[in-house]
């Protein structure tokens, strides 16, 4: 699934290096589960628990594993009405898992870059500068497919991550909101000072790995990769992902 941030051209690496860093243990915590790419590839010996304070994402991929069937083709005018009722909750409509799921769906597969109606529709059929067309619709949805039967087992949560009841020595990777880059509207107001603090306090609890550009003095890189993002369909930027211990 594409999505702002997403791991999933480096998410081997990262894993490969994860585990090559930590000691024994059977849980697996993906603290900021986004597009699950991470929390996919890790085997399913391990005790597998995604987080992610924005719902919308959390029901849409469990209703996805109990065998929901979304729309496969998203009209603009269906896209913008998902849109307003997504609006309509921040202030005052009540939804229930199901309606969360759905306008999930609707965000997500129908929103350029994965990035959940702020995106703007992505559309069907686009032309390009090449005179060819492209369906992002289409591959966002066959890309997340592609995902579901491997996040079978996984127990997904939708809760702040300092609210999660961890297991003691558990894996915790946590790809946090970058400092300084865009945000979706449910982490804009994301409190750096708290989570550093938070790794700081359970640094003997748990085996904490973080994916930042950069980090404060105290946290170690063990690992670095130049890699391109797109921002919209003309610019692109080369970032430096590195991947911090504390």
């Amino acid at each position: 699934m594409r999505f702002m941030g997403n791991k999933q051209r480096i998410a081997n690496e990262i894993l490969k290096i994860i585990f090559n860093n930590c000691k024994d243990t059977n849980t697996f915590v993906d603290l900021f589960c986004g597009s699950c790419s991470i929390i996919e590839r890790v085997p399913n010996s391990y005790i597998r628990i995604a987080n992610d304070k924005n719902k919308f994402l959390i029901e849409m991929f469990k209703a996805l594993i109990n065998g929901k069937d979304y729309p496969h083709t998203i009209s603009k005018d269906e896209y913008s009405a998902r849109r307003d009722l997504y609006n309509l909750s921040k202030r005052h409509l009540v939804l229930t898992d199901e309606d969360y799921a759905e306008i999930g769906w609707y965000g997500w597969m129908g929103s350029f870059n994965g990035r959940f109606f702020s995106g703007g529709y992505s559309g069907h059929n686009v032309l390009q500068k090449n005179g060819k067309t492209r369906d992002y619709i289409k591959e966002q949805i066959n890309n997340t497919l592609k995902s579901i039967p491997k996040l079978k087992n996984v127990n997904f949560i939708s809760e702040e991550y300092d609210k999660i009841n961890i297991p003691q020595g558990s894996i915790v990777y946590c790809d946090i909101p970058y400092y300084g880059t865009k945000q979706y509207e449910t982490s804009k107001d994301f409190d750096y000072e708290n989570f550093y603090n938070w790794c700081r306090e359970n640094k003997g609890q748990y085996q904490i790995f973080i994916s930042e550009y950069n980090m404060p003095e105290d946290f170690k890189c063990i690992w670095q990769k130049e890699i391109t993002n797109s921002l919209n369909t003309t610019k692109t930027y080369k970032p430096i992902e590195k991947l911090f211990i504390i």
